[in-house]
């Protein structure tokens, strides 16, 4: 990993490790978001919503 890139590091991880801990942030974040957003079903559904797309893209991300 070069330190001259650190956001590309982020956002486009190149090693199987670093994917799964994205992989295992963004469920995270998800979880503890609907959690604190409970009481409101539309916002339930869109948080699942978002952490979805998110889940999606990154499956397809290793696809390619």
């Amino acid at each position: 990993m070069s330190s001259d890139t650190p956001i590309r590091d982020v956002l486009l991880p190149s090693s199987d490790r670093t994917a799964l801990i994205q992989a295992i942030v963004v469920l995270a974040a998800t979880l503890i978001t609907t959690f604190l957003v409970r009481k409101e079903r539309a916002l339930v559904l869109l948080v699942l919503g978002v952490g979805s797309v998110l889940l999606g893209i990154m499956g397809l991300r290793t696809l390619h």
